[in-house]
């Protein structure tokens, strides 16, 4: 068993005269200690700790950070310039990465290209395999979605990740907090069991149509007044798109936020009266964004969305 810290005595001496010591440990040691203390991540304070923000052309800045690796320490003091390669025939899905090197003893920011295709998704980070070993550990901050045949990239193509505890998280003290997400799971559950019980007791009454009309309000889709809209052109629209408005009479698009991925079939429905504005009858899911599209440029007016279901594509509803 490996235990420590102890005060070495020193049993001997290399050729060189150097003392040798007997409880001599390493930095593996160290790092093992401290990630038992504190999480992988950002620093939270300050919120823009490693933040990815928008540059000239083909390329990206990275704000100056605190981040801390598998008990491995990390910080940039000044912004960093990330140059992205340029963009394809096909939109595809980089991703930048904090990434811990053993072998070269160092962390840094590095650009992971994603690979161009009809529906992109973003590379898989490298860390360890169980019981396998390695020496890379990478902690995803941010996506990019390089759009094909564009030569600049914006801030509503970046996708900040950093709060994405299973991509990087943010660094917390491990002793004085609790994973909650089993009592978490069981009590969802114990609460859809007691509301399904309650919704079949309820079923067919006044009470039971006021707690439908209660759930179906809960669960909306908000478009905020600040959000922009961009307009697609031939060249800057994807195959999917394009398949769903070959005539592009819906050009106009906004990404919002969405608990979904790109194989997901979001189907909304829209509040009255914006679905006069000329929204189109079709989405488009991506990573953790839904893609709205209309006839109009509508930056200025807040949209609401009931989620009418949310299902993978292709299944059998």
């Amino acid at each position: 068993m490996r235990s420590g810290f102890f005060n070495s005595d020193i049993t001997g001496y290399t050729s060189e005269g150097i003392p040798i010591f007997d409880r001599a440990e390493d930095a593996e040691f160290y790092a093992k200690f401290y990630k038992t203390l504190f999480s992988n991540g950002v620093y939270p304070n300050p919120s823009t700790n490693f933040q990815i923000v928008i540059n000239d052309g083909m390329t990206v800045k990275a704000l100056p950070g605190l981040c801390y690796i598998e008990g491995y320490f990390g910080w940039e003091d000044v912004e960093r310039v990330l140059t992205v390669q340029a963009s394809e025939s096909l939109d595809r899905i980089d991703r930048i990465v904090l990434r811990l090197n053993l072998a070269t003893r160092d962390i840094d920011l590095y650009v992971v290209k994603g690979t161009a295709a009809a529906v992109p998704v973003a590379p898989v980070l490298e860390r360890p395999q169980p019981n396998q070993g390695g020496d890379i550990y990478e902690l995803g901050i941010a996506d990019l979605f390089i759009a094909k045949n564009t030569t600049s990239i914006t801030q509503q193509r970046i996708t900040d990740t950093r709060m994405n505890k299973d991509l990087c998280g943010i660094v917390v003290n491990l002793i004085d907090s609790i994973d909650t997400t089993t009592l978490f799971a069981q009590l969802q559950s114990q609460i859809t069991e007691n509301m399904s019980l309650i919704q079949s007791a309820l079923d067919e009454t006044l009470a039971g149509d006021i707690l439908s009309k209660l759930a179906k309000d809960m669960n909306t889709l908000v478009v905020p007044s600040s959000a922009v809209w961009t307009q697609l052109t031939t060249s800057t629209a994807s195959v999917e798109e394009l398949d769903n408005d070959p005539n592009l009479t819906n050009p106009w698009y906004t990404d919002v936020l969405f608990n979904c991925t790109e194989n997901d079939y979001i189907e909304l429905q829209p509040n009255v009266p914006t679905g006069e504005l000329g929204l189109a009858f079709y989405n488009r899911s991506m990573v953790n964004a839904i893609r709205l599209y209309a006839g109009a440029n509508l930056t200025g007016n807040e949209l609401k969305f009931m989620v009418v279901s949310k299902r993978k594509r292709n299944e059998v509803v």
